[in-house]
């Protein structure tokens, strides 16, 4: 893989960690203004509420991040020439009309 590739790709997975990042942050910020299962309420009563917004935030922002990253990555295209089922062996003709038998096995009990 040439340097520029490497470059787009990392490029392209930084913005949408980024951008995934955001995306989680506005959703948790939404979660704390509606007030949902009273969190708000919840971490504005605590004693110490930064730990507690940065754990909520922090977490958001990682789950959305990853979650665009993944996205991204398996929207990109791929260079397959194969347009065949992928996979396996191919069947040889003369192996087509082979049929399985079950073979009987001794068991030992011990």
């Amino acid at each position: 893989m040439t340097k520029r590739i490497e470059q787009s790709l990392i490029r392209l997975l930084v913005w949408n960690a980024l951008a995934g990042a955001f995306l989680g942050c506005v959703f948790a910020a939404f979660l704390l203004y509606m007030d949902v299962s009273n969190i708000g309420t919840l971490l504005a009563r605590a004693q110490y509420p930064m730990p507690a917004l940065f754990l909520f935030f922090g977490s958001f922002a990682v789950t959305f991040g990853s979650a665009v990253c993944g996205t991204a990555i398996m929207a990109l295209p791929t260079d397959d020439q194969d347009d065949g089922p992928g996979g396996g062996r191919r069947q040889r003709e003369d192996e087509a009309d082979l049929v399985l038998i079950p073979v009987p096995i001794r068991l030992r009990r011990k």
